[in-house]
């Protein structure tokens, strides 16, 4: 039963974030053509802010889950060496994605975010599309996670 939930936590936290970077990639971004430049850039700001400020506690939320599922797993299995290939690939390209994230946030957020406060929109840009690039790479993993769960999971079964 706990296992259970600690995999529905992980897995729902995953959702969330994949989710919401598929949402600001195809829905969000491409409708911010109704606005200038200086608009657009502001609201992105305050999208990117609350999205951000949900996905340290998604993030946080799979580490403890994926951490207590691995303590689990390690007394059912004997040891860590016995785990699922599929299990390793996850932690691997989830550790990229908290990388890619934390590169995101506290580098290329905080240099738009400057650059917006010193009205230098062309810098603001240039950030947002340094943003855009790393967010689709990072959504991309989040799909290769999501399917590889699903094939090694099959595999399993």
């Amino acid at each position: 039963m706990l296992y259970a939930a600690l995999k529905t936590v992980h897995f729902l936290s995953l959702v969330a974030w994949v989710g919401g970077m598929f949402f600001m990639l195809a829905c969000v971004r491409p409708s911010l053509g109704v606005l200038e430049g200086p608009a657009r850039m502001r609201l992105m700001r305050e999208v990117m802010g609350r999205f951000f400020a949900i996905v340290n506690v998604v993030i946080g939320l799979m580490l403890l889950s994926g951490i207590w599922m691995l303590w689990i797993a390690r007394g059912v299995r004997g040891s860590m060496s016995n785990l699922p290939p599929a299990w390793y690939v996850m932690i691997g390209l989830g550790l990229v994605m908290i990388g890619v994230y934390e590169y995101v946030r506290g580098s290329l957020f905080r240099r738009m975010k400057a650059a917006l406060d010193a009205q230098d929109g062309a810098a603001a840009a240039a950030a947002m599309g340094k943003i855009r690039s790393a967010v689709t790479f990072n959504l991309i993993l989040g799909v290769v996670v999501i399917v590889v769960m699903k094939v090694g999971v099959a595999a399993q079964s």
